[in-house]
């Protein structure tokens, strides 16, 4: 059994958040805290990140099942950030009485480029994987200030990513490897295919991991899918964008709720 960190917020109806690769649940703290004015929210800190302990497998079902366990009794609303998306689909297929929704923020359902999907190229990875061997902490800070360019108050948000990273060690070098392996791996095209709760994706109209392009094919596989673009934000538009992002996910689960 894997003992993954939480924490929780507010009472109400149940949403569970899962952040992406390489941060921990505190990169959205303040987020989490907006949304549980009026629902119960736990924040989760994947395998080996933040607080939680690793996994002994590279699997995405692995991680999921390790997730699984720091869920609530009750059925709960999903919202997932990046890689989050994948463990968020991946419990939605094998799970699908437990999750009420699912809210996908800057996450691409199969992240490495092919012919015929959208994506971040193999090279692209394979060079970030060699800076990460070289110095974690400052490839990391590098990879969110990618984030954020291009967008306003860069000085403050760059402030802001510099706190959350510094609050936590950062994951070790064996746990950054198996995140981007999942990135490599996963493919969760068929899960949001086979989805029968309600789901949204959120993206950035300058994000340079997950490109806007892949809304369309994301629309074919799953026609119930909602889809929002955020424009002038990259990776991380609860940060950036935070207003904008803030009023899609309440509206949704609000809209939910009522069902």
């Amino acid at each position: 059994m894997n003992q993954l960190y939480t924490e929780t917020f507010g009472q109400g109806e149940k949403v569970v958040m899962l952040h992406g690769w390489a941060m921990h649940s505190g990169v959205w703290r303040t987020f989490a805290q907006n949304i549980a004015q009026h629902n119960q929210v736990t924040c989760i800190d994947l395998p080996g990140h933040g607080h939680s302990t690793a996994c002994s497998s590279v699997e995405l079902a692995v991680w999921a099942e390790a997730v699984l366990e720091a869920f609530p009794q009750e059925a709960c609303h999903l919202i997932a950030w990046s890689l989050g998306g994948n463990i968020a689909l991946e419990l939605a297929k094998k799970y699908p009485n437990r999750i009420k929704s699912i809210t996908l923020i800057a996450s691409n359902p199969h992240f490495l480029k092919s012919a015929e999907w959208l994506g971040i190229a193999e090279n692209v990875l394979a060079e970030f994987e060699d800076k990460l061997k070289i110095k974690v902490d400052a490839t990391l800070f590098r990879f969110m200030t990618l984030q954020v360019q291009g967008g306003e108050n860069i000085k403050q948000q760059l402030k802001e990513i510099k706190t959350v990273l510094q609050a936590c060690t950062a994951p070790d070098l064996q746990v950054l490897e198996s995140g981007l392996a999942l990135l490599r791996s996963s493919d969760s095209r068929v899960a949001l295919q086979s989805l029968s709760c309600p789901v949204q994706l959120i993206l950035g109209s300058i994000d340079s991991l997950v490109p806007v392009g892949i809304l369309n094919d994301c629309k074919l596989l799953q026609p119930r899918l909602e889809c929002h673009i955020i424009e002038g934000a990259g990776h991380i538009p609860f940060i950036t964008h935070k207003k904008e992002t803030l009023d899609l996910v309440q509206n949704f689960l609000e809209r939910i709720g009522t069902k």
